[in-house]
């Protein structure tokens, strides 16, 4: 009985003792095992490749979810913000025009005061309410009230003439009423208690108005009783349209 030394043998020395059948069972036996352990280390890797895109995944879902829920969280907050503004730029309007009307009421209220009880004002004459009113290309409608405030029977009369300043291409300009005015005749009047003025005017587009000037010598019939001047800046006067 001998024994072959498997490990000494070459490839041809082992073909030979085998006979080419068991050589060929060998070979394919040994090529079976090696392809099974290919397969297993395979699936063992694809196994861990698979674990770990698994991982990635979830991770990218959680990330996206918290994601979602964080800009979902910041458009609410900033249409919250925008509701906030919207809000307080209502209320700011509210008191805005609030305090408008106020200052208005507190106006039409002085002038009724002053119509109604003359004795609480000193002055012999005075134009309240001047307004603007643009109705057409280069032309307005100038409003005003003339009264006398103070406590007095006797009837006044005179004119009052308007002269409208400003600047044409830089210069100084003054147009007036008269009857050599621009402004056409000067505002005639006569009354006890007040008298309402309504009257257009014609001022060309190229002046940059600044003021309107009022002024008057007031009679009672032919007597001379007083001066009056008033000087109102256009803007001050100028509304958006006619009531």
């Amino acid at each position: 009985m001998f024994f072959i030394d498997v490990e000494k043998m070459t490839t041809d020395q082992l073909k030979e003792v085998l006979g080419n059948y068991k050589w060929s069972l060998l070979v394919a036996l040994i090529m079976l095992v090696m392809v099974g352990f290919g397969y297993k280390l395979a699936r063992m890797i694809d196994e861990g490749d698979r674990k770990k895109v698994q991982a990635q995944q979830d991770t990218i879902a959680i990330l996206s979810s918290e994601n979602n829920t964080l800009t979902t969280r910041v458009n609410q907050l900033e249409v919250a913000i925008e509701l906030s503004k919207l809000e307080a730029e209502k209320i700011t309007s509210t008191l805005s025009e609030q305090k408008k009307e106020l200052e208005a009421q507190q106006e039409l209220l002085g002038f009724y005061e002053r119509v109604m009880a003359p004795e609480k004002v000193d002055a012999g004459f005075a134009i309240e309410g001047v307004e603007v009113f643009p109705v057409a290309e280069e032309t307005y409608q100038l409003r005003m009230v003339l009264l006398q405030p103070k406590q007095k029977k006797a009837v006044i009369n005179g004119n009052v003439k308007i002269a409208i300043t400003g600047k044409r291409n830089g210069e100084p300009v003054t147009l007036t009423s008269g009857k050599s005015g621009a402004l056409g005749e000067d505002v005639k009047y006569r009354f006890r208690f007040f008298q309402a003025v309504n009257l257009t005017l014609n001022i060309p587009g190229d002046i940059d108005i600044e003021t309107i000037e009022l002024s008057t010598t007031v009679y009672q019939y032919k007597t001379r009783k007083d001066n009056y001047e008033l000087s109102v800046p256009w803007n001050k006067a100028l509304s958006v349209g006619v009531e």
